[in-house]
């Protein structure tokens, strides 16, 4: 049981990070990206690309993120922008036809065999209490923790990060106040794709690279971000990290068919007993 934790909770920590990049432009934007495991995708075949041509991993990693950045204020400069504001039915479609453009790019490029990614830990077990925890599996959470200890910072101690909240929580009394919201709706998808940059450099060496290598982790990762609330950025850590333990749970104890299945069921209780997510906060509004 300690093993599968374990590794359930390294699991759970990259779901938790593609969740935080779903939640981060939903909650600034009000836009669901079914895009965004696709965008990540891309992020890391062009990761893997850098990589063949001898680039040393440091400056890799480097690029690929400023990569990222660029791909997501691109994105929704050209696209998104003009979606924002409108109903969540238009909105979703229109990342939903994101998301088959990028699978089809994706393929055009680099084709659709699978490639193997290497991983910025080593696979080395070390033995803790007699569980073999895997340095990568280590690498991972440790990531995962200090990414979420730098958004913290960033959210709480920086004009730019209190600026982005205040246009999440109210856009239009910010935009009122001078803050330049357009912007701040660049730097947030900006920020969701370098986020999700990260996840898929670590996910590659687990699942090897391919074109659909992020459909069934955005799967887990849209029930992190329900399960944590979809308007709460440290929630959606705490729900990958549930789902990630209760799938590996459910494949040890009870069957491996389902695997699958635990995880959502897990979502709909909570849908159902606490419908606003475990740590998103009730909002009232007076008519």
């Amino acid at each position: 049981m300690g093993q599968m934790i374990v590794s359930g909770i390294a699991l759970g920590a990259i779901y938790g990070l593609v969740a935080l990049g779903i939640v981060l432009v939903f909650k600034a934007t009000g836009v669901l990206n079914f895009a965004h495991g696709e965008g990540v995708m891309l992020s890391t075949f062009v990761a893997f690309t850098l990589l063949k041509w001898k680039l040393p991993y440091a400056l890799v990693v480097v690029l690929t993120l400023a990569f990222a950045a660029v791909f997501g204020m691109v994105m929704e400069r050209l696209v998104i922008r003009r979606f924002v504001g409108k109903p969540l039915l238009v909105s979703g479609i229109a990342t939903l036809g994101l998301f088959l453009l990028f699978g089809d790019v994706a393929v055009w490029i680099w084709g659709k065999d699978p490639f193997e990614f290497p991983g910025p830990f080593s696979q080395k077990p070390i033995m803790v209490a007699g569980i073999a925890i895997s340095a990568a599996d280590l690498g991972i959470v440790g990531t995962a923790a200090v990414l979420a200890g730098a958004l913290f910072a960033f959210f709480r101690f920086t004009r730019l990060g209190i600026a982005m909240q205040a246009c999440m929580e109210n856009p239009t009394a910010a935009q009122l106040m001078g803050i330049p919201t357009r912007r701040i709706y660049s730097l947030a998808w900006a920020l969701s794709s370098m986020i999700g940059a990260v996840a898929g450099l670590l996910i590659a060496p687990v699942t090897f690279l391919h074109f659909t290598m992020m459909q069934h982790v955005l799967h887990y990762a849209f029930a992190a971000a329900v399960l944590g609330g979809i308007l709460s950025l440290p929630g959606s850590l705490i729900g990958g990290i549930v789902i990630g333990i209760s799938a590996n749970l459910t494949g040890a104890y009870v069957s491996s068919a389902w695997k699958e299945v635990v995880p959502f069921l897990v979502m709909l209780a909570i849908l159902i007993l606490r419908p606003h997510g475990l740590l998103a906060r009730r909002h009232v509004k007076k008519v």
